[in-house]
C-alpha cells in the first residue's frame, strides 16, 4: 500500500501534460510582457531626457510640449497685428489775438488779450473733441530772447494742460531753422502730429525751412490772420538703392475755426524795415519779401496795401 500510495502521490502532484503545456505557454507570454514594459519604461526615460534637453536649451519650448495648448493659448501666442501707419504731420499756428495799442506795463504788451487766451482755449476744445489730433510735440518761441514775447507759448498752454505735454520754448524767433530740423526729428521718432506756435512774419520762411515750397505756404500772413493753420506731412519713401529715406509733402490749409475780433489789425506789418530783416515771404501782388542783399537798397512797401510804396 505504501508503494501505492506513493504511486498516487506522484500522479497527484505531477502535472499532467496539458498543464505542462500552458506553464511554457504563460512563461512566453510573461517574457513578452516583461519586454514590453522594458521597452516603453526605455522610450519614456528617452522622452524625459529629450524633454530636459530641450528645457535646458529653451524652458519656454519644454513648456509648450509638456502641455498641450489650447486653441486659445495658440491664438494668444500669435504675434500682435502691426500697429496702422501714424500720421506724421507738423501744424503751424500763429499765436492768438494781441492789442494793438496795449497800455504800457499792461500785460499785453507782450502776452495775449482777452480774445487771444479765448482762441487759446478754443485750440484745446479742438483736440479734446477729436477734430484736431493729439500732438505729440508743441514748440513755441523762447520768450526769454528777443523779441521777449510771451504769446506764442500763452496759445498753447491750454493745449499743453490737456496733453501732460512741456511746450520746448528752447527756440529764438530767429532760430526758425533749427526749430524746423526739432519739430521734424519729433515727428518722424515719436509718430504723430506736431504744433508749433510761431510769429506771423516769420511763419513764411519757417515753412520754408520744414520743405514746403507750396505757394500758400509762402504766402505772407496779413496783421489781421489768425485763423490759418498750414501743415505739412512727413512721408516714408524708399530709395533704389533700398535705404529708407524721408519726404515733406505740404497739405491743405486749414482753419482753426474761431474767427475773432482783427479790428485794428488789416495791413502787413510785416513790411516794416524793423521785420523785412527776419521775413521771407510772397506779397498778394507776388512781390517777394525778403531782406536786402548785400549793397541792395531795401524796398518800402506800404504797410496797408504791401505794394511798393
Amino acid at each position: 500500500m505504501t508503494g501505492e500510495h506513493s504511486d498516487l502521490q506522484r500522479g497527484l502532484l505531477a502535472p499532467p501534460s496539458s498543464l505542462r503545456f500552458g506553464s511554457k505557454r504563460l512563461a512566453g507570454i510573461a517574457v513578452l510582457a516583461a519586454s514590453s514594459i522594458a521597452a516603453i519604461l526605455v522610450s519614456r526615460t528617452w522622452a524625459i531626457v529629450a524633454v530636459a534637453f530641450i528645457a535646458a536649451r529653451d524652458p519656454q519650448s519644454s513648456s509648450q510640449l509638456q502641455q498641450p495648448q489650447s486653441s486659445s493659448q495658440m491664438q494668444m501666442q500669435q504675434p500682435p497685428p502691426s500697429p496702422p501707419p501714424c500720421a506724421r504731420q507738423i501744424w503751424v499756428i500763429r499765436h492768438g489775438e494781441k492789442s494793438p495799442h496795449p497800455a504800457p506795463g499792461s500785460p499785453e504788451v507782450h502776452g495775449l488779450n482777452a480774445t487771444g487766451w479765448s482762441r487759446a482755449s478754443h485750440l484745446a476744445r479742438l483736440v479734446e473733441s477729436g477734430h484736431w489730433p493729439r500732438f505729440v510735440a508743441l514748440f513755441a518761441s523762447d520768450p526769454g530772447r528777443p523779441p521777449f514775447a510771451l504769446r506764442e507759448v500763452q496759445t498753447v498752454q491750454p493745449l499743453a494742460a490737456l496733453l501732460g505735454l512741456p511746450v520746448n520754448d528752447s527756440f529764438a524767433q530767429s532760430e526758425g531753422e533749427q526749430l524746423a530740423a526739432a519739430a521734424l526729428l519729433a515727428a518722424r521718432d515719436r509718430c504723430g502730429a506736431v504744433l508749433l506756435s510761431w510769429e506771423h512774419c516769420r511763419i513764411p520762411a519757417l515753412l520754408r525751412a520744414l520743405g514746403c515750397g507750396a505757394e500758400h505756404c509762402l504766402r505772407c500772413w496779413p496783421d489781421g490772420e489768425y485763423d490759418r493753420v498750414e501743415r505739412v506731412e512727413l512721408l516714408l519713401r524708399e530709395e533704389p538703392s533700398g535705404a529708407p529715406a524721408w519726404r515733406v509733402r505740404a497739405m491743405p490749409p486749414a482753419a482753426e475755426g474761431f474767427g475773432g475780433d482783427v479790428e485794428g489789425y488789416r495791413g502787413y506789418e510785416c513790411v516794416d524795415p524793423a521785420h523785412v530783416a527776419t521775413t521771407r515771404c510772397v506779397m498778394p501782388d507776388g512781390t517777394e519779401l525778403r531782406p536786402p542783399l548785400r549793397g541792395e537798397a531795401p524796398r518800402v512797401l506800404d504797410m496797408a496795401s504791401g505794394r511798393e510804396a
